[in-house]
């Protein structure tokens, strides 16, 4: 590690310090523990996934054993996924800077401990399962992690991570499993082995600055998860938005898929083309009960139970920019998210070359 990597890492500890400190009830308490005061910074620090929430044990049978692959960093399932499915050489993007130490955290917990004992450490984070695949971590990643569990009492610590790093919504274990093909069968073995042979490469990039980090790359793979939300989000929610969104998947992510390759373009929760003509009802004759985010008034109540809200304007808007491109539409698995008058399923949407 080169003295500008080892400065990066140690302000990515302190920064990681001051977002845990953020996330805790007990503010004052955590920062007389760990000494961190108010980072400032204008890169993006933000908590971190226990698990991913997509159904990719359906959607990633579309990707075909692909070599090649580009995904969002995330909590680290989707890389993970990618290489259950073949992929030797993965390009991971993702805004949060956080998450490349997220995803090197997967990696290496796979390595060094078997199924039940992974999902147990993502329950617990406890510091003594931890140090028993800590070798497994590459040398920038090391030092993070060993910084942020020295930052607590070694009783606590795993705690804290859970409650105020991994701050994102826990799914069931048996939820956990059904989504994700790398829990699956002999498939955790068989990944555990995939992994001492693949390449991860890591694009420090949002969305949209993707296209400088591959002009001379092509994938036969590329998911982005469901990141369209993050675009067009909330109470801002734009048919401008969704039509940007498309262009860029179709004019700049495209060019850079393989022959036979597979984009997943978008995870959508609760959704279908059922729901996709009721919403549109609903809104054509009520867009002024249209449910943003925020806490819901009890007048507005129904209307989110029926699904009339800013999230399904956004899939709408999409499923509309995406009307005359050759989409696959594939049912997957409900994963707990989304409010819809038909809960039977969400959708993935797949773009083939």
């Amino acid at each position: 590690m080169t003295a500008e990597q080892k400065q990066r890492t140690l302000r990515e500890i302190k920064a990681t310090q001051e977002l845990m400190l953020r996330n805790s009830p007990e503010y004052g308490t955590l920062m007389s523990i760990t000494g961190a005061t108010t980072f400032d910074s204008k890169l993006k620090y933000d908590s971190l996934y226990t698990s991913a929430t997509e159904d990719m044990a359906t959607y990633y049978k579309k990707f075909n054993n692909p070599k090649t692959f580009l995904s969002i960093g995330a909590s680290g399932e989707q890389v993970i996924n990618a290489i259950c499915c073949g992929a030797k050489v993965i390009d991971v993007y993702d805004s949060n800077i956080l998450c490349k130490h997220a995803v090197n955290l997967r990696l290496a917990a796979l390595k060094g401990l078997p199924k039940e004992k992974l999902i147990n450490y993502y329950r617990t984070f406890n510091p003594q399962l931890f140090a028993t695949f800590a070798e497994y971590l590459p040398e920038d990643s090391l030092l993070y992690w060993y910084g942020v569990y020295s930052s607590f009492p070694i009783e606590l610590s795993g705690t804290f991570i859970r409650d105020f790093l991994f701050t994102y919504k826990r799914l069931d274990k048996s939820l956990v499993e059904l989504m994700n093909p790398y829990l699956q069968g002999e498939n955790y073995i068989k990944t555990q082995k995939a992994t001492l042979d693949v390449e991860i490469n890591y694009l420090d990039c949002d969305l949209y600055s993707l296209p400088e980090k591959i002009k001379n790359k092509s994938y036969d793979g590329m998911t982005f998860s469901n990141i369209y939300e993050y675009i067009n989000y909330g109470n801002s929610v734009t048919r401008k938005k969704a039509n940007q969104y498309r262009n860029f998947i179709i004019n700049e992510m495209y060019p850079h898929l393989n022959a036979d390759g597979s984009i997943m373009v978008s995870y959508l929760y609760a959704w279908n083309e059922k729901t996709k003509k009721e919403f549109d009802k609903m809104h054509r004759e009520h867009p002024e009960r249209l449910v943003g985010t925020g806490a819901i008034s009890f007048d507005k109540y129904l209307d989110y139970l029926n699904g009339h809200t800013t999230q399904n304007l956004a899939y709408s808007y999409l499923f509309d920019a995406l009307a005359n491109d050759h989409i696959i539409k594939l049912p997957t698995n409900h994963i707990q998210y989304g409010q819809s008058i038909d809960m039977s399923h969400d959708m993935a949407l797949i773009l083939k070359k």
